[in-house]
């Protein structure tokens, strides 16, 4: 059991996306906390995030507007979520807890 994972410019690559957050809810602790940060997301003000959005059919991206990101780390059961966004850096940061049993 881990305090908190973090996946820095991967998630995007991640098989199944949905799975893989609860796997990653699974192996944490009560109060543990799941980071990721990337610099490329649907919806930024980049070239390269756009250019990633255009090809991500291809390449097998899944890229996620900020509000998906959120709904995330909600469906897989995480609480206190955050999105932060830099919208014109294309910087995105989900975080999200694992519920205590207070909680």
């Amino acid at each position: 059991m881990f305090d908190l994972v973090t996946a820095v410019e991967t998630h995007f690559w991640w098989p199944n996306l949905p799975r893989d957050m609860r796997e990653t809810f699974r192996v944490l602790k009560p109060g543990g906390r799941l980071i990721l940060i990337a610099e490329i997301y649907k919806g930024a003000n980049t070239p390269a995030a756009k250019l990633a959005e255009k090809y991500a059919s291809r390449t097998g991206l899944t890229l996620l507007s900020v509000d998906e990101h959120r709904a995330l780390f909600t469906n897989a059961g995480y609480s206190d979520v955050q999105v932060i966004e830099e919208h014109d850096k294309g910087w995105i940061c989900g975080i999200g807890r694992k519920p205590t049993a207070n909680s």
